[in-house]
């Protein structure tokens, strides 16, 4: 199920040459804090750097720079000297969240051999891991090796949308709602949590549409998830959302937008956070001025579960212009980013 024209583009827009990088170091790891055991903790976060996901065999999520990070010569004796460096870098702390450039549980990416090593180096050194997989990767076999050793264990998968148009023709991810549902059902028959992660404004959906979509998402993932986590499209290099971001033909979500939802959502009692990449920046989440405030808010909410900061805060403040510009821009033929998209098409006259 996918849309062939724009896996191809997608594909085209990958770099050839890989970055020189060190295969027996993790891509980068770092402490922040999150809520996986229903309060604000510090969780260590790390990124094993793997040979890729092996989606990128054929093509990339339209969103996802993840394969700038890989490294094609990286073996199993590698990503073990990569879990050292995460268990040393752990510490004292007991929540810890893995991520690869593609799959933990893709066994070409994560090989059984390096991933029950990871497993039997860590299963008594935490109290909560949290592992990230596309869907056609949570199964029985995948999961019985983290059951096995007793971890404590949640499955995080990118769901983005749970409409499959969206899917196939803005996010080029290959997968299904239908796919989610199995892999989330297997994940807790297993005995696991569920987090999932939702894509606030794929490209080529209205601030206003993206807004609604992801209400709808949330709706539809809450029964099969622990928690669902709203991810604001931030630009990574070599994507299609970047190819479009830099010709003025798409435009970041409002942090505006993302408080509207937490706020939605927290109404209608679901357990949704959200802690965005790049905030406040041109590659991420941002009003038209910049809102320290506003995006602070949206992070110790989501954190602390406790919404009223955040609600007096918008109601506070002047949304006017905001939603006016929301509503134009839902009329526009194009998604573009009217400013960026002015400053674009001078700078081609200029250069005539």
């Amino acid at each position: 199920m996918i849309d062939r024209p724009l896996s191809t583009f997608v594909k085209h827009l990958m770099p050839e040459n890989q970055r020189p990088a060190d295969n027996k170091k993790p891509v980068s790891m770092w402490m922040e804090m999150d809520r996986l055991n229903g309060q604000p903790e510090q969780t260590c976060v790390a990124i094993f750097r793997t040979t890729g996901c092996s989606w990128y065999n054929f093509t990339s999520c339209s969103m996802c720079g993840y394969f700038n990070d890989i490294s094609k010569t990286v073996t199993e004796e590698d990503l073990m000297k990569q879990t050292d460096s995460i268990v040393h870098y752990l510490g004292n702390t007991r929540t810890l969240k893995i991520f690869t450039s593609g799959s933990f549980l893709d066994e070409i990416e994560m090989p059984p051999v390096a991933r029950d090593y990871f497993f039997d180096s860590v299963h008594d050194r935490i109290d909560k891991l949290l592992v990230e997989s596309r869907t056609e990767y949570v199964t029985k076999k995948t999961l019985e090796p983290i059951k096995r050793r007793g971890i404590n264990a949640r499955i995080a998968i990118g769901v983005e949308s749970t409409n499959d148009d969206v899917i196939r023709k803005s996010v080029n991810k290959g997968s299904s709602f239908s796919k989610f549902v199995t892999a989330a059902e297997t994940s807790k028959e297993m005995g696991f949590e569920v987090r999932s992660y939702l894509l606030l404004k794929p490209p080529f959906l209205s601030e206003k549409d993206s807004i609604e979509d992801c209400k709808k998402s949330i709706e539809m993932v809450a029964p099969y998830s622990t928690d669902i986590s709203v991810n604001p499209m931030n630009i990574q290099k070599n994507t299609f959302v970047e190819y479009l971001w830099k010709r003025g033909l798409y435009r970041p979500p409002r942090l505006w937008s993302l408080a509207n939802i937490l706020l939605w959502a927290n109404e209608n009692k679901y357990l949704v956070v959200s802690y965005p990449t790049g905030g406040n920046r041109e590659r991420g989440v941002h009003n038209d001025s910049p809102d320290e405030i506003l995006l602070d808010n949206i992070i110790k909410c989501s954190l602390k579960q406790e919404f009223e900061p955040l609600r007096e805060y918008v109601n506070s403040s002047d949304l006017g212009e905001y939603n006016e510009t929301v509503e134009m821009e839902d009329t526009y033929p194009l998604q573009f980013d009217l400013q960026k998209f002015t400053l674009e098409m001078r700078s081609s006259r200029l250069s005539l």
